[in-house]
């Protein structure tokens, strides 16, 4: 069987991967619901995550450029591990981040010392996030020697490693917080930052390969890439997708809250077990079986076939929550996120790897990565943010559904065309 042919080379990548996500699943996807707790509106909140993501713009390609040219992936990758797992209790040392307080204007909670100190400590933290993400995927790229096909079965470990520390999390929160008006999100932050600090250790003795070329043209290379049509049209498609991911990243937490609280009050008191078992299934259910199938797949599809197929299951998604009343109704949908976010985003890694020129592999998958997060999630949040605040949620998530649909549409007639000449081809 093929789950008992283990290759032992592979499994420092493997726990890595669980051990990084753990870290990050704790944290990451209750910020909008933690910002909520403190009094801040969800247009101020969709202003921090649009921040957050325009330097995403700056740091991933501005990491994969430095780490090509000067060979330093492996410091700057412990460095970014070690800083966030010191960094994460910080958040939770933030005045106010346990007090129980209605929603401030957007004035007062921008002149407020408070929020600020709390924005500042977010993006520390997610500056580091994104750095460890980027040189993770390149030094697993660089281990498998570029196969694209065994990237999968490796990245779903991290699909793993989010799943079950979120159901953890989740529970560790609801039986923390008994008998609190607002959820204390301790057992989060301590769960986190052990999570960070084991990895600190199994990548420490993690093979870290370097490039192997040259690295004096790595800026040159780039631009010979980006020449090519279909390549640029790529970095639109990946942009999509990314506003989509952004209102499962950051709203759909708050989405289940809203849903409790208007619908289901009976919900509150097992909420953050559910919202960790959602975010379980998303990744246990959804991502991990379809990691390890997306080689396959991508190969049998084509990259851009893949966007076209993840489009429409978005638009699917999302037209689901704009139904949906009850919390515990989303559970089942989440098993939609591997061929939702997982196919995109494994869609561009692979292309990513494939398109670069030696050399300048980081570079090319900052690009993405500043496309897909960079871009699409900074237009994504603020979006999200504006159509929360006007629409409500479940209108906000019908309204993107239905977007998602004509951009699958339009996706494949753009794909048709280019398919159709020849010299646009990578």
């Amino acid at each position: 069987m093929v789950f008992l042919n283990i290759n032992t080379d592979l499994l420092p990548i493997k726990a890595h991967y669980f051990l990084f996500d753990a870290g990050n699943s704790p944290i990451n996807p209750f910020l909008s619901t933690i910002a909520k707790q403190r009094g801040y509106s969800s247009s101020v909140v969709g202003n921090i995550f649009t921040l957050l993501l325009l330097l995403n713009i700056v740091v991933k390609p501005l990491t994969g450029y430095v780490t090509d040219r000067w060979k330093c992936r492996r410091s700057v990758f412990l460095g970014a591990i070690l800083l966030n797992g010191l960094i994460t209790p910080m958040l939770y040392l933030v005045p106010g981040a346990t007090s129980s307080v209605g929603e401030m204007s957007d004035a007062e909670a921008f002149g407020s010392l408070q929020f600020w100190w709390f924005s500042t400590v977010v993006m520390l933290r997610m500056v580091l996030f994104m750095i460890g993400e980027v040189l993770q995927e390149t030094i697993c790229m660089g281990i498998l020697g570029g196969d694209t096909v065994k990237f999968g079965m490796q990245r779903l470990w991290g699909a793993a490693g989010w799943g079950v520390m979120s159901l953890v999390a989740g529970g560790a929160i609801d039986w923390y917080s008994r008998g609190l008006a607002q959820k204390d999100h301790l057992p989060g932050y301590l769960l986190s930052a052990a999570s960070f600090l084991v990895d600190f250790m199994v990548a420490f003795n993690l093979k870290v390969p370097e490039t192997d070329g040259p690295t004096t043209n790595v800026l040159r290379d780039v631009k010979v890439v980006l020449k090519n049509t279909k390549v640029c049209v790529f970095l639109v498609w990946a942009t999509v997708g990314g506003i989509f991911t952004a209102y499962i990243w950051f709203y759909f937490i708050w989405y289940v809250d809203d849903l409790a609280t208007i619908y289901h009050p009976e919900r509150k008191s097992m909420l953050s077990s559910i919202e960790g078992f959602s975010l379980t299934i998303e990744c246990l259910g959804g991502e991990v079986p379809f990691f390890y199938l997306s080689g396959y797949l991508i190969k049998r599809t084509g990259h851009m076939t893949a966007f076209s197929i993840s489009f429409a299951m978005f638009a699917l998604r999302f037209l689901l929550y704009s139904i949906i009343r009850d919390p515990l109704w989303v559970l089942p949908v989440e098993l939609l996120n591997g061929i939702t976010f997982g196919l995109s985003y494994i869609a561009g890694i692979s292309y990513s790897a494939k398109i670069a020129p030696v050399g300048s592999e980081g570079t090319v998958q900052g690009l993405f990565s500043m496309a897909f997060q960079g871009f699409g999630g900074s237009l994504g949040a603020p979006l999200a943010g504006y159509t929360f605040s006007h629409l409500g949620s479940v209108m906000a998530f019908r309204l993107i559904g239905f977007i998602a649909l004509i951009m699958c549409v339009i996706q494949i007639v753009v794909n048709y065309f280019l398919n159709r000449n020849k010299k646009l081809i990578a």
